[in-house]
């Protein structure tokens, strides 16, 4: 796809989420066509673990057709699995949307890794203990800039901010959270290469204290 193409597919999808932010489907768009350089990148990096070379090697999938939810639906809450599907569930959201095909990148390896990343964005969310509202969006980008660096949540932080922090007068998340955000994602482990699915039974205290992952204080952005 063209340089031009490419331009005029980001900065339609960015009019349509500043509009609506809910148009996952948009943004995703910005991320294939933003993301690749990043993803390549992290494609070199990934496989100097022995967990990253596994999941590039087996390829696992965050979906109603490989994990068993009911199973995790039994787990106590403050096991990862549980806490993880009472994120989906009280969300009335399913892991499946995040499963859907890449559309803008043609290399296998890439397409999946982005695909890994959407999946496991829900796992983020149990383990800082942030909802789906627009603001805590985009505190888990602010989060995910300080992981992976990808241009997709550098645009989040800065127009997302716009509208759901200054716009919304979240003042209390402009002092302190959006720091707190990108600190945590910035100091914990790599966890683009973390097999979540070995972990379902572990207490989300363990998970987090093994990979470095500080939740965010939801007191302070609440109001």
């Amino acid at each position: 796809m063209s340089t031009v193409a490419d331009g005029f597919w980001v900065a339609r999808a960015v009019v349509r989420v500043m509009a609506d932010s809910t148009q996952t489907r948009e943004i995703h768009r910005v991320e294939e066509i933003t993301g690749r350089p990043r993803y390549r990148a992290l494609l070199e990096v990934l496989p100097r673990t022995p967990e990253g070379r596994r999941i590039l090697a087996e390829r696992p999938e965050l979906s109603s057709q490989h994990v068993d939810y009911d199973a995790l639906r039994a787990l106590p809450a403050d096991t990862l699995g549980g806490a993880y599907v009472r994120h989906l569930d009280d969300n009335g959201i399913t892991a499946d949307y995040q499963a859907a095909a890449t559309r803008h990148v043609d290399d296998p390896d890439m397409a999946y890794l982005m695909r890994r990343f959407r999946q496991t964005h829900d796992v983020w969310h149990a383990l800082l203990g942030l909802g789906i509202t627009g603001h805590e969006e985009v505190l888990i980008h602010w989060f995910s800039y300080g992981q992976l660096r990808l241009p997709v949540s550098a645009m989040i932080m800065l127009f997302g901010t716009l509208k759901h922090l200054v716009a919304e007068r979240r003042w209390a998340a402009l002092r302190h959270s959006l720091s707190e955000a990108y600190r945590a994602g910035r100091d914990a482990d790599q966890l683009l290469s973390v097999y979540w699915e070995d972990l379902w039974r572990e207490p989300l205290a363990v998970v987090r204290q093994r990979y470095a992952i500080t939740p965010l204080d939801r007191s302070r952005f609440a109001s």
